[in-house]
């Protein structure tokens, strides 16, 4: 949703942040696809926190809107937290991966970086 220099908000009005688990993904290999992030568009840091853990995980930014964590097994429900590049705006989805979770499937959260309405 952005052009090299100039920075262009992306549009995904009354949507919230979808998790879309990329095909091949195992307990030892989680991919994830960012999608309908509203407003920033620049997403600078991602990180995945395991079911009854306090510790957030970094994930490696693979290319486009796709990061992924090579660590195991993991074990779900996960949250995730964005970060922006721009602002270090932050927010975190608890529990939006469920622990039930599979590859090619994608998990809604209830937020956004800008309003639903």
């Amino acid at each position: 949703c952005f052009v090299k220099k100039n920075r262009t908000a992306c549009k995904y009005r009354g949507k919230n942040i979808a998790f879309h688990v990329n095909a091949g993904s195992t307990d030892y290999w989680l991919s994830l696809l960012i999608e309908y992030e509203d407003g920033e568009g620049d997403i600078g840091s991602m990180h995945i926190r395991q079911a009854g853990s306090k510790e957030w995980i970094a994930m490696k930014h693979i290319w486009g809107a796709n990061w992924c964590i090579v660590a195991g097994p993991l074990e779900g429900p996960f949250s995730v937290k964005l970060t922006t590049l721009s602002n270090n705006k932050t927010l975190s989805a608890t529990d939006v991966i469920p622990s039930n979770w599979v590859p090619k499937a994608t998990y809604t959260s209830r937020l956004n970086f800008s309003p639903v309405l």
